[in-house]
């Protein structure tokens, strides 16, 4: 070994160039398949880049799923042999899954979906699902209420008109029912019930 060769090599042992390093890659997504994707650089493409820290690791933690198409950085952590890959940086997102226990989250640009124990909420076009919507929509309390004011004043209008019917029967010369039907008629003439829309269609459960 030459002089100049000894001189390269201390210098890159003194200052630890000589050591196997990480290398990190732009490239493009072609597919995904769980917590795997192939990506390419340039036409060479590469399978199994994982998308979680460790094989199956997004089973009980963490998955970014990157859109196909997009840029991904990677990180070879293989120290430049291509061999063990992971996605660590996303240039635009398909959909991210948390799951720690019994806890699973999902979110996409379209929906959320929320999972703890047996209870889901699901959250889609404006939409709020509990449970399922079998059910259907939740109630609207304040139309609740004024449906059921229009019940009661109905009611007490209805009472009053009964007892002024009743009264009217026995009045002046031409005592008889029709007479105490139309009092009850003209008591009643403006009373009526009203029945709000009460469902909130846009949380069913």
């Amino acid at each position: 070994m030459d002089t100049t060769t000894k001189i390269r090599n201390l210098l890159r042992s003194i200052t630890g160039t000589d050591r196997p390093t990480f290398d990190f890659r732009l490239m493009e997504v072609v597919s995904v398949d769980g917590d795997l994707c192939r990506a390419k650089i340039g036409d060479f493409e590469i399978p199994d880049i994982r998308l979680s820290s460790v094989g199956g690791g997004s089973e009980n933690g963490l998955l970014v799923t990157p859109a196909v198409g997009s840029v991904i950085l990677v990180a070879d952590i293989s120290c430049g042999t291509l061999r063990e890959l992971n996605a660590i940086g996303y240039s635009e997102i398909d959909s991210i899954r948390f799951h720690q226990g019994k806890t699973t989250v999902e979110a996409t640009a379209e929906k959320v979906t929320t999972t703890v124990g047996g209870s889901t909420v699901h959250i889609e076009d404006g939409k709020v699902r509990l449970d399922g919507e079998d059910n259907g929509g939740l109630v609207k309390v304040e139309e609740v209420r004024r449906t059921f004011r229009s019940f009661q004043t109905y009611c007490e209008t209805m009472k009053a008109a009964i007892a002024q019917g009743i009264a009217a029967v026995g009045a002046g010369e031409a005592a008889n029912g029709a007479t105490g039907a139309a009092a009850f008629e003209g008591a009643m003439a403006s009373a009526e019930i009203t029945i709000e829309n009460m469902e909130n269609e846009k949380v069913t459960h």
